[in-house]
């Protein structure tokens, strides 16, 4: 790569670091890398697959092509906490890269801007609109930690937020009156972290209460929560979440109130990792003589395991630190800007473009996808 292509996107990442732009409100990210590829002479599809901040860009020939994926929102009140500003850096460079190839091209190589992977699935909405409809590989990376990696597989989430509806009373004068939709929220926590110990190891379940009352001598009549359920297996997710109904059920019995469990997001599926993409990346990293893992489960989840059920597609993983660094959390978000992050995102670009281009030249290559 270029000592001017790597300033630019160097940039580019800080640019988003200092802007952190919540779930399908990232329009300071799009127009900074609209910008920046507009300046190396390609067009962008704004409103992509009808979201206002998904974007396209697109070389090679008309109809099917491999996908680079950027992402670019940020999380709340603790902003680039999980890297989102070098996915973009890394997936904009590899296809400025791979678009220096495009007279090669078989099949077209676009990039693809995908909002809201922390909130909401933009991928997701993007498959709805039938975007992948013509891809024949998908790529994209991820920072975090000290490790590089590729071939793992990812936990499935469902999100449901719970409300339960009491009836409001002086806590004092007349609680028999009342009855306590926070006590029956109490109760569902307690029999989540009940449950807990007949859960597999490869499974997680969270929340926390986003409204428990308005003050202290009011006996609460809405309390609500908010959860994540994860789970490596879609089966296992299906049972978790029949339990997690039935707990809040029983909560609700206990206490006299009532309660309902609505969807907070749309299932995450796990990510699928496809063996052939996975050992072009392995091939990439080996020749730099990069050690990696490329096997296992990591226990988080991203609607890039949409994507990966149905099109074959893998990532690069690659480390923002010499030391574990734990995602999503104040320590990331610096790491996220750091020297050595941007040097291992200046590498995955180029792992990435070769991989994008070796798949888009040879027939022979796209065809042992399972396309």
């Amino acid at each position: 790569m270029s000592s001017g292509l790597r300033d630019d996107l160097i940039v580019l990442s800080r640019a988003i670091h200092g802007a952190p732009e919540l779930a399908y409100q990232e329009r300071q990210a799009v127009a900074n890398i609209t910008a920046l590829l507009r300046r190396h002479g390609h067009d962008v599809e704004a409103r992509y697959g009808g979201l206002e901040t998904a974007f396209r860009a697109r070389v090679g020939p008309k109809g099917p092509a491999v996908a680079l994926l950027a992402e670019y929102d940020a999380l709340p009140e603790i902003g680039h906490a999980c890297g989102h500003n070098l996915i973009a850096m890394s997936n904009v460079g590899a296809f400025l890269l791979a678009a220096q190839r495009h007279k090669q091209l078989q099949v077209g190589i676009e990039l693809i801007g995908t909002p809201a992977e922390e909130s909401g699935g933009g991928k997701i909405d993007l498959l709805d609109a039938g975007v992948f409809g013509e891809s024949v590989a998908v790529l994209s990376s991820h920072p975090g930690g000290n490790e590089w990696e590729f071939g793992r597989s990812s936990l499935g989430i469902v999100g449901r937020l719970v409300r339960f509806h009491g009836v409001a009373s002086h806590a004092a004068y007349s609680p028999q009156q009342g009855r306590n939709a926070l006590s029956a929220a109490l109760r569902l926590f307690l029999a989540v972290d009940g449950g807990r110990q007949h859960l597999p190891a490869d499974t997680r379940v969270h929340g926390i209460i986003t409204k428990g009352g308005a003050a202290s001598n009011i006996i609460p009549d809405l309390a609500e929560c908010d959860f994540g359920l994860r789970a490596a297996s879609l089966d296992v997710l299906e049972e978790m979440d029949r339990t997690f109904r039935q707990m809040a059920d029983g909560a609700a019995m206990q206490t006299g109130t009532t309660v309902e469990v609505n969807d907070k997001m749309r299932l995450y599926a796990p990510i699928l990792p496809n063996p052939a993409i996975g050992a072009l990346i392995g091939e990439e990293l080996s020749r730099r003589k990069i050690p990696f893992v490329n096997e296992g489960l990591v226990l988080a989840s991203t609607d890039f395991g949409n994507v990966s059920q149905q099109v074959p597609a893998d990532y690069i993983g690659f480390p923002v630190s010499t030391e574990p660094v734990p995602g999503h959390s104040h320590h990331m978000r610096e790491a996220s800007a750091s020297d050595l992050a941007h040097t291992n995102a200046v590498l995955t670009a180029e792992m990435l473009a070769s991989v994008a281009v070796r798949i888009a030249t040879d027939a022979a290559l796209r065809g042992s996808l399972g396309t």
